[in-house]
């Protein structure tokens, strides 16, 4: 029976893949065709004055909003190098916050991550700190809010909480503002780069979210 299941299983994330692919294909024809690009950046531009998207950007992704939603639009409302540097100045703020917030509330913020959203607080064997942060980190299925109270929750040192978290999540979080920026200036050579990379994340992350699951299975040592 499970010999049955597991083909089928592939079959279903193949057809999920493939029409997710068809999808966005077919959805930047329309953008390109209708010249509906130009009319989504001018209303990114004109929608999100930066007095108000900053604020936004440091406060939302603390109570789970997907900081994502932010990335595209740093790519294209401050353009490459300035949405990096924006985006590497505010990641350092929520890891203080949540660091800070961790320790000083923590019954409430275990409360709403276990009960409300169904995420354990994982465990970290102290003798497997390092791999064990950055498999977490690097796992795809827990969101930004997740991954920054979760590892102080764990009991981790400021170390990896704050410095680990920011050079590892900085890091993935490049492409994303590479995307905006590739879609604002309609550069087919570095959205081709980027979606590249996307793919590249995605096997990698993929790989990373076994390895967390056997990790997790494991007792601590």
């Amino acid at each position: 029976m499970l010999e049955v299941l597991n083909p089928l299983k592939h079959n279903w994330k193949l057809v999920i893949g493939s029409t997710a692919a068809v999808c966005a294909a077919a959805v930047v024809y329309l953008l390109l065709r209708y010249d509906l690009f130009q009319r989504v950046i001018v209303m990114i531009n004109e929608g999100t004055p930066a007095e108000v998207f900053i604020p936004l950007m440091v406060f939302l992704p603390m109570v789970g909003v997907p900081l994502s939603l932010f990335l595209f639009v740093l790519g294209v409302k401050f353009g490459l190098v300035s949405g990096l540097l924006l985006l590497e100045a505010v990641m350092p703020v929520h890891f203080l916050l949540g660091f800070s917030l961790a320790h000083w509330v923590r019954k409430p913020i275990e409360n709403f991550l276990i009960q409300k959203k169904g995420y354990p607080i994982p465990r970290i064997p102290p003798k497997r700190l390092l791999l064990f942060s950055f498999l977490f980190l690097t796992f795809p299925a827990f969101p930004y809010a997740v991954k920054v109270y979760g590892l102080p929750l764990a009991g981790a040192p400021f170390r990896y909480c704050f410095w680990f978290n920011w050079a590892v999540q900085g890091s993935l979080c490049i492409p994303f503002v590479l995307l905006g920026r590739s879609a604002a200036d309609l550069n087919l050579v570095l959205l081709a780069v980027t979606l590249a990379v996307f793919g590249v994340l995605f096997v990698f992350l993929r790989w990373m979210q076994s390895r967390y699951k056997l990790f997790q299975k494991k007792k601590p040592s």
